[in-house]
């Protein structure tokens, strides 16, 4: 949203560069070291241990899946999971910030689910506002993407308030919430 998108696609990592981070698109190798080696993890990414690892809510539910997936079709690097990385000053080293995901590919209708989680020491700095708006401007450069969903929980406003500021819509609108179901949802669609 209102940035030029550079992204650096080499033999060893897709990234997108934002103002402040550098988002790192997990292949097949990435996704097992962060599931089996932690230190190497970061190493590959040429960033800073951090014991933190991972950020709440991303426990792991998906990640031998992901792993598998981008083993058998390493073109969909991209299509999965994200690392947020960030050098906290000139010459420092890098840092995970946090993560996100797309849920695979798009379907046939060029719709995507989202998700990201950031840790806590690195909340409320606009950082997370940043790395969605860059997973999903890279999302929409790619051919077939129409829509991007996200959902949270309708108690959490800070998340909310993210998807907001990322320019996504609540859907169905939130000012008609459903008291039987905590989950609210989001859309943006490709401008």
């Amino acid at each position: 949203m209102g940035h030029a998108l550079k992204i650096e696609n080499d033999e060893k990592h897709l990234a997108v560069i934002t103002p402040r981070l550098r988002l790192v698109a997990l292949d097949d190798e990435l996704a097992h070291l962060q599931r089996d080696d932690a230190r190497a993890f970061f190493k590959a990414l040429g960033a800073q241990y951090e014991v933190a690892w991972p950020p709440e809510l991303q426990d792991g539910r998906f990640g031998e899946a992901e792993a598998q997936m981008l083993r058998l079709r390493p073109d969909n690097r991209g299509w999965y999971g994200w690392i947020f990385l960030m050098a906290l000053y000139p010459n420092a080293p890098l840092r995970a910030v946090g993560a996100g995901r797309f849920f695979g590919p798009p379907d046939a209708r060029g719709t995507l689910e989202i998700e990201y989680a950031m840790l806590p020491s690195f909340r409320e700095q606009g950082l997370a506002t940043e790395a969605v708006t860059g997973l999903v401007d890279w999302a929409f450069e790619q051919d077939g993407v129409h829509k991007i969903i996200a959902r949270t929980l309708r108690h959490l406003y800070a998340p909310r308030r993210v998807l907001e500021k990322a320019g996504f819509e609540d859907y169905p609108p939130a000012r008609f919430p459903d008291p039987d179901n905590p989950v609210i949802y989001y859309v943006r669609n490709k401008a």
